[in-house]
């Protein structure tokens, strides 16, 4: 029994192991993107969107197509008797033939032969039948318009799925930069905790030979204990930047996410060398074009309140089979008919919905002139920042290797005793507020370079 426990307990150990390698997936900033487009949440629903729009596309196309109906119907009478008398006990009535068409003087003729001078009686027999019914719209102008905007709107989900796709990556890469910003932060706190762990036990050995006093030992433990408390607020940071991927990427809370690039590598890659060759054209912009399609749809709209002056031409044809009939059935067994329907007035009604889309349609184009507009400028604007960002990243870069000098210079100088710990305490807290400086340009950096791609349609 135990030996079989063992083989069973080594048997699991490979599922174990398996299951530990799959929650853990190594990313990529493009393979983060990838796995983003691929899996987000809000992005499905977005595509589930286009699919209802290309259901809504066939169903306006198909209220156009051939429209087949069927019936069976079964009536019971209970031997329900008609009685015609045409003399007899009763009186004669008096018939007007100048008013009866010839249909109605050979319905007449019929009761007549039938019943001759006396009463008829006829007996309701039940009766069945199965009708079928076979329409086709002719002519509708709205028609026409109605599938011309369920077209227009297919290209609308599409393009929206596009800009969803946009702002996906965007969020993405902007997530992916912040969670690198925040683990190269908590790498410098950590090795400026092990450099000040070095100097606590070298001044604590000044202090056992009377070189220093007490209290540059306590200035030195504090500096390590706020390293440490920001060491762990670092860490929350990472953690909440994990999640926030997590959720962007569509992936299980329990998935630990490994960033493969360092932030060395994504502040290498920054290249601003055909930033002054760039031309911008609005009419590529995702939101510009959606605003084109919006523009046409409102044309459409208003072609569509145009046609609702316009007739309507509607063909039935009707087949009755007789299953179980009675004496007395005048239902035909073929039936066609054209129903046409023609608008007169409306009171003005259909003239206000064609006024409404016109303002509608100046509305929209106009809105289209603001947005090039704001583009415009906006893409000015960028440029701008991302030559300061640039500049202030070169600033920061340089600050950081002169307050390193100088923290290096005063730790020297502090363990040969010409330095005072306070000395060297406000070198650290330079140097520490320098590569903080330096990590906030880069991050500044980066997020006007993602800017300006997103602008240009490059992420």
């Amino acid at each position: 029994m135990r030996k079989g426990i063992i083989i069973l307990m080594l048997a699991m150990v490979p599922l174990f192991i398996k299951s530990q390698e799959s929650s853990v997936i190594r990313l990529s900033i493009d393979e983060a993107q990838s796995y983003a487009i691929e899996n987000n949440k809000s992005l499905r629903n977005v595509r589930t969107d286009a699919e209802i729009s290309k259901q809504q596309l066939w169903q306006a196309v198909s209220q156009g197509l051939p429209q087949v109906s069927a019936t069976l119907d079964y009536t019971n009478f209970f031997n329900y008797e008609i009685e015609f008398g045409m003399g007899g006990g009763g009186s004669t009535p008096t018939i007007d033939f100048s008013v009866l068409d010839a249909g109605d003087l050979q319905i007449l003729s019929f009761l007549q032969q039938s019943m001759g001078s006396g009463s008829t009686t006829i007996t309701m027999k039940n009766s069945s039948s199965a009708k079928l019914q076979l329409t086709q719209l002719i002519f509708s102008g709205q028609y026409i318009a109605g599938i011309q905007m369920a077209k227009i709107g297919q290209i609308l989900t599409d393009q929206n799925i596009e800009k969803s796709e946009i702002d996906i990556r965007e969020s993405v890469i902007s997530t992916y930069y912040l969670s690198l910003l925040t683990q190269e932060s908590l790498d410098i706190i950590r090795a400026n905790i092990a450099n000040l762990g070095q100097t606590l036990i070298q001044t604590e050995a000044m202090l056992k030979a009377g070189m220093i006093e007490p209290t540059d030992v306590d200035q030195i433990k504090m500096s390590i204990t706020m390293l440490e408390n920001a060491e762990r607020s670092l860490l929350r940071n990472v953690e909440l930047n994990k999640n926030i991927m997590r959720f962007m990427l569509g992936i299980d809370n329990d998935t630990d996410i490994q960033l493969t690039n360092s932030f060395e590598e994504v502040i290498s890659s920054v290249d601003l060398s055909n930033l002054i060759f760039d031309e911008f054209n609005p009419a590529q912009n995702i939101s510009v074009q959606m605003m084109e399609t919006q523009e046409v749809m409102t044309e459409k709209m208003l072609d569509l309140e145009k046609w609702s002056y316009a007739p309507t031409l509607v063909g039935v044809y009707n087949y009755n089979q007789k299953i179980i009939t009675t004496d007395f059935d005048m239902n035909p067994r073929n039936l066609v008919s054209l129903n046409m329907s023609v608008p007169i007035f409306s009171s003005g009604m259909r003239k206000s919905k064609v006024e409404q889309k016109k303002l509608e349609l100046y509305k929209i184009q106009n809105t289209k002139e603001i947005v090039t507009d704001q583009l415009v400028m906006q893409e000015k604007q960028l440029k701008f920042n991302l030559k300061s960002a640039m500049e202030q990243y070169e600033s920061q870069k340089e600050n950081v290797e002169l307050a390193k000098r100088i923290f290096d210079n005063t730790e020297l100088k502090f363990r040969q005793g010409v330095a005072s710990s306070f000395d060297l305490i406000q070198a650290n807290s330079s140097l520490l507020e320098a590569e903080n400086n330096y990590l906030s340009a880069c991050m500044e950096m980066l997020q006007a370079k993602l800017q300006y791609d997103k602008l240009y349609s490059k992420i």
